[in-house]
């Protein structure tokens, strides 16, 4: 069995995913505290400056992408610096944000970012202002809407509104349950499961730069949603290419191969070496979004 990219070109593609701080002005039930808490702080921003200067040096002739997220990465003071530094470089500069900054700092950041993903909480969050974000960002924006089961149908209602007012893609954010860190899927009904599976509000979004595109499992085109709701999402003993095509970094500054830290930590912010050859995975299943994207393959 093997799972690989539908565009070959994304082979030569490296990806950054990077917890800036578990600092965030949301407290969502879904979201375990280590999340949001706030007890790591933020990095050092002269580290962080020189982290991007090697990931450059180490490898020149690939397509660098930055995706960061937190707990919620635009409050840290540096933010806008940190992408000026990963845009000086050709870099892609894309992250995660629950939109709950000003319109006015938005149209700041919007020069030097690719892509957005705005996740959509429904007790914090407001549609009109997402509507306007939209308007003054120039790259595509996804939007990850947190599907909580019991409130499915005013979620659909929203997803049909942000759709239609907007040219964001609306993506359907499956819970899983990472408090007690099971991860096994929230209680949907089989009508439930049936509208996320026929998704109508997705949109087509050029993301080329800031995103691996469609995956094929056994040469047959595949989501990532699709992987985790028939349950082929496990993958213990498959080969992976985490830390050969991405790497995680983590609140405190440590690297790992992937956001699922199987192989453990290969290094920090200030000392690291990236490794050359895929690693075994050793994990029951595989439930991050970045991570399901990777190729893999078992014999």
């Amino acid at each position: 069995m093997k799972i690989e990219y539908k565009d070959s070109r994304k082979n030569n593609w490296f990806l950054i995913t990077w917890d800036l701080s578990n600092k965030c002005n949301y407290r969502c039930n879904y979201c375990p505290s280590m999340f949001h808490d706030g007890s790591s702080g933020w990095p050092d921003i002269n580290e962080v400056k020189e982290f991007i200067k090697k990931i450059n040096e180490l490898l020149p002739e690939k397509d660098i992408c930055f995706r960061i997220s937190g707990g919620e990465p635009t409050y840290w003071k540096y933010f806008i610096e940190f992408a000026e530094c990963v845009k000086s470089y050709g870099n892609s500069f894309s992250y995660l944000t629950n939109g709950s900054r000003d319109i006015e700092y938005f149209s700041k950041i919007n020069k030097l970012t690719d892509g957005i993903i705005l996740s959509y909480h429904l007790k914090y969050s407001k549609k009109e202002h997402f509507i306007e974000i939209s308007k003054v960002i120039d790259c595509p924006i996804a939007v990850n809407l947190m599907i909580v089961p019991n409130k499915f149908d005013k979620i659909i209602s929203l997803a049909e509104y942000l759709y239609s007012n907007s040219n964001m893609a609306i993506w359907p954010k499956i819970i899983l349950d990472k408090i007690n860190m099971t991860n096994s899927i929230s209680l949907y009904s089989e009508d439930q499961l049936l509208q996320i599976k026929n998704w109508k509000y997705f949109r087509k979004l050029d993301d080329t730069n800031i995103h691996r595109g469609s995956i094929l499992l056994d040469g047959n085109e595949i989501s990532a949603n699709d992987l985790i709701l028939q349950g082929i999402n496990k993958h213990n003993g498959w080969t992976c290419w985490s830390g050969i095509d991405q790497i995680n970094i983590s609140f405190e500054g440590n690297i790992y191969r992937a956001d699922c830290q199987v192989g453990g930590i290969i290094g920090t912010i200030k000392d690291f070496k990236l490794p050359s050859i895929p690693q075994i995975c050793n994990k029951d299943s595989c439930n991050c979004l970045s991570d399901i994207y990777l190729r893999k393959n078992h014999e």
